[in-house]
């Protein structure tokens, strides 16, 4: 089972930033998930709130902002908010795969560009839950790895499936049920649960055995795996 770093670690350092992102690639994840949004000006952004209220002393909405704008604002943590093209070189460096996901639906193409300019196409995923884009994105370029992100199970999931066409199928571990799981397996996805931080989260988990999981606590799962604590694997 992959663990897979939640934002970097979020957990232990400020979320989406450079320092969470170098932490979770220390403790050892070979898997990081960010969320990207594009500027006024087409830059791709790593960052996950709708406004910068909550992770910096500024206010206002990240999709109205140029990138010469975004440069100039600080996070709560003193840090910038990074490039995707930043992240992407550190996981080429590092040899982790990316999740990115799509906080946007204008910044899906502009994306995928960056990430094949830099990373082999092996090396991410680009995900969202806004799930046409990804059907074009699928439909567009095959060979493209794909996700799609729910908070809850639809009905019809396993014609949803066959539409859409993802590769990976991400769920909140809160809302899966038996009906998503013989769905996933039967059309041969991967599923992946977030946001997994707890025993009890984990616990539940592994009785689905899915692909991987996404936690905010990386260094914690990863320990399990090595003791084989929860049976991990």
């Amino acid at each position: 089972m992959e663990i897979i770093g939640h934002r970097g670690a979020a957990g232990l350092e400020f979320e989406n930033t450079i320092s969470s992102i170098l932490k979770a690639i220390e403790i050892g994840v070979e898997w990081i998930e960010v969320d990207v949004w594009e500027t006024t000006d087409h830059e791709i952004i790593v960052f996950h709130d709708a406004y910068l209220d909550r992770l910096s002393n500024h206010s206002g909405f990240i999709k109205d902002l140029s990138f010469d704008e975004i440069k100039g604002i600080k996070l709560k943590n003193g840090e910038h908010i990074p490039t995707l093209k930043e992240v992407a070189k550190i996981a080429k460096e590092k040899d982790v795969k990316l999740v990115v996901e799509l906080k946007s639906e204008n910044a899906l193409f502009p994306t995928l560009d960056i990430l094949k300019s830099i990373l082999p196409i092996s090396q991410f995923v680009i995900g969202s839950f806004f799930h046409r884009p990804i059907k074009e994105l699928k439909e567009k370029n095959p060979q493209i790895q794909t996700s799609i992100m729910f908070e809850g199970v639809p009905t019809d999931l396993e014609n949803y499936l066959k539409d859409i066409n993802p590769d990976y199928v991400i769920v909140s571990i809160e809302t899966f049920n038996s009906y998503l799981l013989t769905s996933v397996e039967k059309l041969n996805k991967k599923l992946i649960f977030y946001t997994i931080n707890n025993n009890a989260e984990i616990l539940l988990a592994t009785r689905a055995k899915p692909f991987g999981i996404i936690t905010n606590f990386p260094n914690l799962f990863l320990k399990a795996m090595t003791d084989k604590t929860y049976g991990l694997t």
